[in-house]
């Protein structure tokens, strides 16, 4: 690692054929896995934008929720290499660090996310309770 660092030159930005460092090529991107097309706007990668084209087979049995994971799969796998090619970053720590905010806002949506569909589901269930009642 310390010897890339010093032989690192900063290409980011560059397109397809800049070389990614491989400090950062091998990670997996929790950002991309879980905010898709927002982290796509955010670091100029706009293959994101597939997922909106996937997700019309969600009328499809199984394949309706495996395509759509797939593709965040493949997101996460190449989406540091994706950021670094397509965004110019001031050094592999300031790209590092963009990205850990990324997934961070992830994990912080997924949870409200996930907190408000159980409060919403407990709602529902309580409303169709009291329907149920008054329909006696």
């Amino acid at each position: 690692m310390a010897d890339e660092v010093q032989n690192f030159v900063n290409n980011s930005g560059k397109g397809a054929n800049a070389q990614v460092p491989e400090a950062i090529a091998k990670q997996f991107n929790w950002g991309v896995f879980l905010l898709n097309w927002i982290w796509g706007l955010g670091n100029n990668t706009y293959i994101t934008f597939v997922i909106f084209a996937v997700s019309l087979l969600s009328f499809i049995p199984l394949i309706g929720w495996l395509a759509p994971l797939g593709c965040s799969i493949w997101f996460g796998l190449k989406g540091n290499e994706w950021a670094w090619q397509n965004k110019k970053w001031d050094s592999i720590e300031h790209f590092e660090n963009v990205q850990k905010t990324w997934a961070k806002a992830g994990v912080v949506l997924l949870i409200v996310g996930a907190v408000l569909g159980f409060i919403l589901g407990i709602f529902i269930i309580l409303a169709a309770g009291i329907a149920a009642g008054m329909a006696k």
